[in-house]
């Protein structure tokens, strides 16, 4: 190849590299202003403020710079994060709504799991707290939950929902019955809580709260925003993550026998990640043996199937109304 042919390719190679770049930048650079445009056109600072200082919601009612942070963080700067968590909420917020009921705790706790795990029950953080609520092994295992190798029920969304209600529910009782005090002991230990309220003389969040750790301090607005986010992202131009049916709609079946997840797939004509993806407390791919029994989630009908298939085998199954 002479040189002439060579740096003609060579000339072409670039023209089309920087014509793809200039592409992917124009497409990020396009995607980010229509963000910004979608997120402005409905940003009103003082309708916000408005919004959060005058809802119902059982936390105390206040407006500061953190809390427009926060709203701000996920509906813009995090808005793709913040879309993918809305996604999992489809999935998870009905099983916490009716264990709220079934506890007659304010609906909007359920805005906690985001602040903790944004929704995920796979989440784990540094010091290892886990699932949808960031249990501790040891409050989990207070309240009757199965922390080993083979079974997590941290991850459990109903399991770890049931005991994570309880344990608020202790804190609000111990509390002054107080909902941000005993979401704020949530967060921080309800130790922390009573000495800042010996400290202060008071049950009145607003006097003690910079008394609290720092976290504490943004704990709570985090959780404001994420309630007016959850009810709002529609009007920022937010979409939430797909969500399939099948994961949206589930029953629960409540078991007694070891059953592996190829056995449950076979028998619900479920596909093994399904059964998995539903299923996030049982590490080994398989529910252990258990006398009180242990819960499987699965899509509506095939949990349908898999009841009426123990009782075919008589082996003892309790289906669950959620």
């Amino acid at each position: 190849m002479n040189k002439v042919k060579l740096l003609l390719l060579l000339s072409i190679g670039v023209l089309l590299s920087s014509t793809t770049m200039t592409a992917n930048v124009s497409d990020a650079f396009s995607y980010d202003y229509a963000a910004e445009k979608a997120f402005y056109a409905s940003y009103a600072e003082s309708e916000i403020k408005s919004n959060v200082m005058n809802s119902n919601h059982v936390l105390a009612n206040h407006y500061d710079a953190s809390v427009q942070y926060f709203v701000k963080d996920n509906l813009y700067y995090g808005r793709k994060g913040f879309s993918k968590t809305l996604g999992r909420t489809m999935m998870y917020f009905p099983v916490i709504e009716e264990y709220l009921k079934m506890y007659n705790m304010p609906d909007d706790l359920k805005h906690v799991v985001i602040v903790e795990s944004h929704a995920n029950p796979h989440a784990t953080s540094h010091c290892g707290a886990k699932g949808l609520w960031q249990m501790m092994p040891e409050t989990a295992r207070r309240y009757g939950l199965v922390v080993n190798a083979n079974q997590d029920d941290r991850k459990d969304p109903r399991k770890a929902t049931e005991a994570a209600l309880r344990y608020l529910s202790y804190l609000y009782n111990l509390l002054n019955k107080d909902w941000t005090l005993a979401v704020a002991a949530y967060n921080c230990g309800e130790g922390r809580v009573r000495k800042a309220v010996r400290a202060a003389n008071s049950y009145d969040y607003n006097k003690i709260k910079h008394l609290l750790p720092k976290q504490t301090q943004k704990y709570i607005p985090a959780i404001l925003a994420a309630g007016y986010s959850v009810e709002n992202y529609a009007a920022y131009g937010v979409i939430p993550a797909n969500t399939p049916y099948t994961l949206r709609f589930t029953n629960t079946v409540k078991v007694f026998d070891k059953l592996t997840f190829a056995e449950i797939s076979t028998i619900t004509n479920t596909p093994v990640a399904t059964v998995q993806k539903l299923n996030p407390s049982y590490a080994k791919g398989y529910v252990p043996t258990n006398k009180k029994g242990n819960y499987v989630i699965l899509p509506s009908v095939s949990s349908h199937q898999l009841s009426s298939h123990l009782k075919r085998s008589n082996k003892y199954a309790v289906a669950m109304r959620f």
